[in-house]
């Protein structure tokens, strides 16, 4: 099977949705795009690349589209305590909505993405999700 290299983040702001993907998954932004951020100064169809440095992730593209359903073309199941929960919400996520088992938030464009104890990833498999 191939390894999963990256994934690609589409949002109509990269300046907005680096910095908050970079926070809630602890993925630096490469410090060529730090500049560009803040500088202001990323082409109009220029993604932002966060890079684990250690190379055990895959990378993570914030990449701009003009045209985007809401939600987001995204979906990630993060694991987390009630400390990541609280950090990823003071990030700027909202919770979409609590189900038994896991959280549904979204991120400050309204990606939805789910946080979910370690206990969830490690335990049965969720049906439909």
């Amino acid at each position: 099977m191939p390894d999963l290299a990256a994934i690609v983040i589409h949002c109509r702001d990269p300046y907005l949705l680096a910095p908050f993907w970079s926070a809630v998954t602890g993925l630096p932004i490469v410090e060529e795009d730090q500049v560009k951020l803040a500088e202001r100064s990323l082409g109009p169809a220029e993604a932002v690349l966060l890079r684990d440095p250690s190379g055990h992730r895959p990378d993570l593209w914030i990449s701009p589209a003009i045209d985007l359903p809401l939600p987001g073309r995204i979906h990630l199941d993060l694991v987390g305590d009630a400390e990541e929960r609280a950090a990823v919400l003071e990030a700027g996520a909202t919770v979409v909505r609590e189900l038994p088992r896991w959280t549904v938030l979204a991120d400050p464009e309204g990606n939805e993405f789910c946080l979910l104890p370690a206990a969830e990833v490690h335990g049965p498999p969720v049906p439909g999700h």
